[in-house]
């Protein structure tokens, strides 16, 4: 059974991470965990009031397992809550990792820290599974109809493609960049098979063409986006490492920070 698990940071109704994941749940016939965390700090381990208010948070979160289950039940899908209480990042990376899919709040719309360094981005970094992020902002309540596949060669991009397969056949439009930089004769890797391996995939690309964006690749991704009127971004994530990409700009830093449409991610 296809498995997904929805990060709920704010329980509530109208969570747009919580629509769309549970859309797009619906549409592959998915299990859904709801999962929660209750962030532990060490250095407050052994402050009293410290440990009464997680403990409180904690009975608190425990307590929304039958709204969970009626989420789920509108939806049509079977679903399950979870509480987990722990160190942020390594508790949501080993959680997702027996899931498919995760679906998570964008963290630029709340976060107090820059997008690389937030918790959310962090657990993609940390090892977690490809992440269907969703703004805070985004009107995208369905499973996704007009994708844009962002695609390079790298691990990263064909990784987040193989993630998105599920979602791109059941797709009426997509679109794909085709960002590979050509290399010397016999010195570069051979061209993968992307194409045919989609075609085998039950995917059909209405439009491919080459992307070379210059400078400023994640400005012109999400032109790109906004023209093709996209409701998803399909694209690897961190093709530098976090701290370059935050100092010196980058492609996932300017997308993640930028983006108003969901973005379907994998490091």
């Amino acid at each position: 059974m296809y498995e997904m698990i929805i990060n709920v940071d704010r329980m509530e109704d109208d969570a747009p991470a919580i629509g769309l994941g549970l859309a797009v749940a619906a549409r592959q016939r998915a299990f859904v965990t709801g999962v929660h965390i209750v962030q532990q700090f060490p250095s407050v381990a052994a402050v009293p009031e410290a440990l009464a208010i997680m403990e409180a948070e904690e009975e608190s979160a425990r307590r929304r397992d039958a709204w969970w289950r009626g989420l789920c039940d509108r939806a049509g899908v079977a679903g399950a809550w979870e509480v987990l209480r722990g160190l942020y990042v390594p508790v949501l990376a080993a959680r997702s990792r027996m899931a498919d899919l995760m679906v998570s709040p964008l963290p630029h719309g709340y976060a107090d820290l820059p997008i690389g360094f937030d918790h959310v981005t962090r657990t993609l970094f940390a090892g977690g599974v490809p992440t269907l992020l969703v703004p805070e902002r985004s009107e995208v309540a369905q499973a996704p109809q007009r994708v844009l596949v962002a695609w390079n060669g790298t691990g990263e991009s064909t990784e987040a493609v193989r993630a998105a397969l599920p979602l791109l056949r059941e797709a009426g439009v997509v679109h794909l960049l085709d960002g590979r930089r050509s290399s010397l004769p016999d010195f570069g890797p051979p061209p993968l098979p992307l194409g045919d391996w989609l075609a085998r995939q039950g995917v059909s690309v209405q439009r491919w063409h080459s992307f070379d964006p210059g400078g400023d690749a994640g400005a012109a991704l999400l032109a790109e986006a906004e023209a093709m009127q996209a409701d998803l971004l399909v694209m690897g994530a961190w093709g530098r490492s976090r701290l370059s990409e935050l100092v010196l700009g980058g492609t996932t830093h300017h997308v993640l920070t930028n983006a108003r449409l969901p973005v379907l991610v994998a490091h």
